[in-house]
């Protein structure tokens, strides 16, 4: 990993229109890697600084193109970056709208389709570890409306398919 350029991941990161999502979900996935097996904390946030880092990940959430393989791998860096520093969170409150953009994958996300269902559980990870240090911030973006929808939401899908229709009492 000490291959990667950080300018180069960084410049990936932020394309993101037809092809140039492949750029994307490859510096994604680079990120992601580069941020997990790091063994030096501050070597890899002076290599990848969260200032600069962090709000190009928000702004992939941002855009509502961006489809859910690419924002689940997102929210995957995003979660890599919180569970290394709490500090990290002022760095996603501080991009307006990154808090109500990740809240709302709660609200479409497809039960049916793994792949949403993977981004909905990363955005539930990635709300409750900003939860530790900003849990105004998620509230007034809606956020705990949208992890108890979801959560029933998903508990009502896991009843009906398991018991092979709705659960008792649910109404569909």
């Amino acid at each position: 990993m000490a291959d990667v350029d950080p300018d180069t991941l960084l410049e990936w990161l932020q394309m993101g229109q037809g092809d140039e999502r492949d750029m994307q979900l490859i510096a994604l996935e680079q990120l992601c890697m580069l941020l997990l097996m790091s063994d030096n904390v501050d070597r890899c946030f002076e290599t990848c600084p969260p200032r600069t880092f962090l709000p190009a990940l928000c702004k992939i959430f941002l855009d509502e193109s961006a489809p859910d393989n690419v924002l689940e791998v997102t929210a995957r860096a995003i979660t890599y970056y919180l569970d290394v520093s709490a500090e990290c969170t002022r760095r996603i409150v501080g991009v307006d709208g990154a808090i109500k953009a990740l809240c709302n994958r709660l609200v479409v996300v497809e039960l049916n389709n793994r792949t949403s269902r993977d981004l909905a559980e990363q955005c539930v990870k990635v709300l409750e570890l900003i939860c530790t240090r900003e849990s105004g911030a998620v509230f007034e973006a809606g956020g705990l409306n949208c992890v108890l929808s979801f959560i029933r939401d998903s508990a009502l899908r896991a009843g009906h398919h398991a018991a092979g229709g709705p659960p008792a009492g649910a109404s569909v």
